[in-house]
């Protein structure tokens, strides 16, 4: 043995009396060698072995199988052996382990695309509403599975953060942090402080701002990240004129992460932008530093997919999103209305030309228009927004009066820019902000300028007063009709779901009273607005959504961020949004994967105002371009208006630009539309029926083989109390009280001491609960530290072996199963040298006889010899030799019934596909509707076996038939 090299990992016999332990460090020292290994408990130790040490040192199965292994051992190590390969046994194993109904392009995109090879740097663009989040999870989740990545950077606009967070926890047990400075803060850059925090969430432009925060993960070698996935990528810009080309600070900050990342995932439905050098520049993002070759076809190179929704569909091969319809509900202000409207626009208007070209005060003018857009939202917010303005600055007059100081110097605070991207906003962040401009933002400098602007502020004040008490509102009017409408109710006369969406906080609030006034006691409402924590958001989603008598939602934008309300298929735009993207935003609240109704949108226009004249106009021909080139003009709408900047363009109406030239602007925003269907048709990918076929056929052989939930619970729970863990069932989840410091030393800090409640059961859709439960599948901690310490346990029970029985058989066999860096095979070796390929899951499906006999550990031994030599780079993995049990005729009534379910089914004209030996059925068929099949022979008294009934339980009794076969 003084030849003998052994590399780290390896375990072996004779080091430590009575243990297996692990090789650390192997280093040959003259004649000996130096020895690090650690043992069972994970503590390390040194020697220096001698020649004659060596000669008692034997590698972990070199001693060949006995088959005296204990059977709870044996059991527990060959179910940690499945789990730990389950990306090799399972292809979809992601699909198949996540909260996730994971549809035919997201499979596509994820396996087809994204895991084809590694490291790669790749452009996802599909359409919006597509589940791109969900993608990034599977991605994610079978990268970590392959042990591709260890470390992983989601950068995201700040709005988006927390959604992004709820989503990989609540469908994919992944735990990402969002960046705080709290998280380095007082450590010095030496510090390494980003080492701690290996999946993290990163604000685009809190970072993209701050040189130490990119030196932080793009410049040490320890906070690398493995992976960097960016959403909204079409905010990575860079603007070119001729040979000059300006990069944006957030563009400069993905190179440098492009840079520092072995793999980079760039997501965003809309990555041309019109401009073809602009968008070469952005592709550049997929090109390592310094390749300027241009890219003709990103889709074409590999390098982008990109679907729209037209493509999009079900498994069964129908459409995925149901068409979409908007409808103007038009409405004229009453006189008193009317001349308050007048008044404040004036007030507006003059305050506006004060401001004009000067960009130090750019927030007093986005006060302003504040002002006018809570003015056409409703008396209560006009009133409340002019109460708190004439307040605010009555307060600053009395401060500089009594303090003696300028004015100017005051009121300095409030001409503070806005941000650069409304969107890195989250909902909450811009109704506070929004508040806060809007009651203190003035061009007045002087005291005289500002008492003027107060007086005339207390006459719109009490003007708006009168209108209130008055109790006259066409808006509100033209609502009530709305939704006491026929159309608000179904065939059964029951209430339809609808969401109102609103801008403002104090027109929710209004016309939450407004409706407990109109609609009957037992209507009960639901609201979301951006001072609601998150938790109570939930609240107020899962009721919406499951209890039916709450059949409104009142929401802001709030609600147009991750909160998804396809329960519902109408919606009305109370005050429609001057920003296009959360028009766009709100209605894929509605229209998104889950919906099968047609989506019905209503918005609100006073058509005797110039913004309402604005709308009206550009509904209207967004109508016209709806029926000649289909709902798909929807999906571009927030494009084009983004592009033809909409707020200007409403700004402009407000200060004077006649009917006339608005008209020829949305003329434009018309063509615009023609030409970006255009545009979108002609990037996109494919999604093919024969396509669609395999997809299909993948996914449901996946959806049968799924470890959830019958085999990861019934090892958790088994494992789980062999190391003393406390876990309990209670109701439909289980609550784990005590995570055992072994465990936690093992697999680190990912592993928690306790969680409240976990599953074992996938859930195919929004999963409505306060705190949803953590699916405990392949990739979770627990599971993960579950398995290591199995291994460590028990994992030379397989090598020893075991004697099982098989009541179909009348030959024994060998069952063998190799392990190579990627790839599982399992074998059943018969005495005359026959092999038959077999699935992992045979070896709990088999019972379990009395230890083995001399003749059968050798014919075992024989097996390993014979088959070793041909598997390059395998190790042997588990053994069993297997009696057959069965008689002759038993025997062969089993091989009958197969051959003749196989003939029957090739008789109706399908094609059967064999299955492997303990895959839990045997044949599949189909190719629009999968169907999976096992023969029984009529004289058969055997009970199903485990991954039989495993099988049928994932896919039921629609696809799953037992043949009972006469022989």
């Amino acid at each position: 043995m003084a030849g003998l090299r052994l590399s780290s990992q390896t375990r072996v016999h004779g080091l430590v009396a009575g243990e297996l332990v692990e090789i650390v460090e192997w280093t040959p020292v003259g004649s000996g060698v130096f020895v690090r290994f650690r043992d069972d408990l994970g503590l390390e130790s040194t020697r220096m072995l001698s020649e004659e040490d060596l000669a008692a040192i034997v590698p972990e199965g070199s001693r060949g199988p006995t088959l005296d292994a204990a059977p709870d051992a044996f059991w527990l190590a060959v179910e940690a052996l499945r789990l730990r390969h389950a990306h090799l046994l399972n292809p979809l194993l992601a699909v198949s382990s996540s909260h996730v109904e994971a549809l035919p392009h997201q499979v596509q995109a994820v396996y087809d695309h994204l895991l084809r090879k590694h490291p790669q740097r790749f452009l996802l663009a599909d359409d919006p509403g597509a589940g791109k989040t969900i993608m990034a999870g599977l991605f994610i989740k079978e990268a970590l599975a392959r042990d591709w990545v260890r470390r992983c950077l989601i950068v995201v606009p700040g709005g988006l953060a927390e959604q992004w967070q709820e989503e990989l926890t609540d469908k994919f047990a992944l735990h990402f942090e969002i960046f705080e400075t709290s998280l380095i803060g007082g450590r010095r850059p030496d510090d390494d402080p980003l080492r701690e925090h290996p999946f993290l969430i990163a604000r685009l432009d809190q970072f993209s701002r701050n040189p130490r925060l990119i030196e932080l993960v793009t410049n040490s070698n320890k906070s690398r990240y493995d992976l960097a996935i960016f959403d909204e990528a079409h905010k990575l810009s860079v603007q070119a004129w001729g040979r000059r080309v300006d990069k944006s600070k957030r563009f400069q900050f993905a190179e440098a992460v492009r840079e520092a990342t072995a793999a980079t995932l760039l997501m965003t439905a809309t990555p041309h932008n019109g401009k073809d050098a602009e968008y070469q520049h952005f592709l550049s993002l997929l090109r390592p530093a310094g390749q300027d070759r241009y890219i003709a076809d990103a889709a074409r190179d590999g390098l982008m997919r990109r679907l729209v929704k037209e493509q999009l569909v079900h498994l069964d091969g129908s459409r995925l999103f149901p068409e979409r319809r908007a409808s103007t509900v038009a409405y004229r202000l009453t006189p008193p209305e009317r001349d308050l409207y007048e008044e404040v626009s004036d007030y507006v208007r003059e305050e506006m030309n004060k401001v004009s070209g000067d960009d130090t005060k750019r927030s007093v003018g986005f006060a302003l228009l504040i002002l006018q857009r809570r003015l056409a939202s409703s008396p209560e917010a006009i009133l409340r927004s002019l109460e708190r303005r004439h307040a605010r600055l009555q307060s600053e007059a009395a401060r500089v009066q009594a303090a003696d100081r300028r004015l100017a110097e005051s009121l300095a605070a409030s001409l503070g820019l806005q941000p650069e991207d409304p969107d890195e906003l989250s909902a909450e962040e811009a109704e506070k902000y929004e508040d806060d401009v809007v009651s203190v933002a003035t061009a007045a400098r002087t005291l005289g300028e500002l008492e003027t602007e107060i007086l005339i502020l207390e006459r719109l004040v009490q003007r708006a007063q009168t209108v209130r008490e008055m109790g006259v509102d066409a808006k509100w009017e033209a609502l009530a009709d709305l939704l006491t409408s026929d159309e608000m109710y179904d065939a059964a006369s029951q209430r339809r779901k609808i969401v109102i969406f609103t801008e403002h906080r104090d027109t929710l609030e209004y016309l939450e009273q407004r409706l407990f006034e109109l609609l009957p006691a037992d209507t009960d409402i639901q609201v979301i607005h951006g001072l609601i924590s998150r938790a109570d958001r939930r609240v107020a989603q899962v009721r919406f959504t499951q209890e039916a008598n709450s059949s409104i939602l009142i929401a802001t934008d709030a609600a147009g961020e991750g909160v998804n309300l396809q329960v519902a298929h109408l919606m009305v735009n109370y005050d429609i949004p001057w920003n296009p993207n959360r028009l766009e935003q709100r209605f894929g609240r509605i229209h998104r994967i889950g919906q099968r109704h047609t989506c019905h949108l209503w918005n609100l226009v006073a058509v005797d105002t110039r913004e309402g004249d604005v709308f009206e106009t550009l509904l209207a021909k967004l109508e016209v371009q709806r029926e000649a080139l289909g709902d798909q003009v929807f999906d571009v709408l927030g494009q084009v208006l983004t592009d033809a900047n909409l707020g200007q363009l409403l700004s402009r109406a407000l200060t004077g630009t006649t009917h006339g030239e608005i008209e020829s602007a949305l003329d434009q925003v018309s063509s615009g539309l023609e030409a970006a269907v255009r545009q979108r048709a002609a990037t996109t990918s494919t999604l093919t029926p024969t396509e669609l076929t395999a997809l299909r056929k993948a996914m449901e052989q996946a959806r049968a083989s799924s470890f959830q939930p019958d085999v990861v619970r019934d090892f958790t729970l088994r494992s789980f109390a062999t190391f003393h863990g406390d876990i309990t069932h209670l109701g439909s989840v289980w609550r784990v009280a005590h995570v055992p410091e072994r465990l936690r030393t093992l697999f680190g800090s990912s592993l928690s001491t306790r969680y409240n409640a976990v599953t074992f059961d996938r859930a195919e859709g929004p999963i409505m609960r306060l705190e949803p439960p953590e699916l405990i599948s392949p990739g979770h901690p627990l599971l993960g530290a579950l398995i290591q310490a199995t291994d460590q346990e028990h994992g030379n029970a397989l090598t020893q072996g075991i004697v099982l029985e098989d009541d179909r058989e009348d030959d024994d066999y060998t069952l063998l199963t190799f392990v190579a860096p990627d790839s599982v095979s399992t074998y059943k070796i018969y005495a005359d040298g026959t092999q038959q390929a077999a699935n992992l899951a045979l070896y709990t499906d088999l019972q379990v006889d009395r230890p083995g006999a001399p003749d059968e550990v050798a014919a075992a031994q024989e097996a390993i010899a014979a088959l070793e030599p041909h598997l390059t780079g395998a190790r042997v993995a588990a053994v069993a030799y297997v009696r057959g049990t069965a008689d002759a005729r038993t025997g062969e009534a089993w091989r009958t019934a197969r051959r003749r379910l196989r003939d029957e089914l090739i008789a109706f004209g399908e094609v059967p596909v064999d299955a492997l030996p303990g895959q839990g059925w045997d044949f599949m068929t189909g190719d629009d509707k999968i169907n999976f099949w096992a023969a029984v022979p009529a004289s058969s008294q055997a009970q199903r076996r485990r991954s039989e009934r495993h099988a049928a339980a994932n896919v039921g009794a629609a696809q799953y038939t037992l043949r009972i076969i006469q022989t």
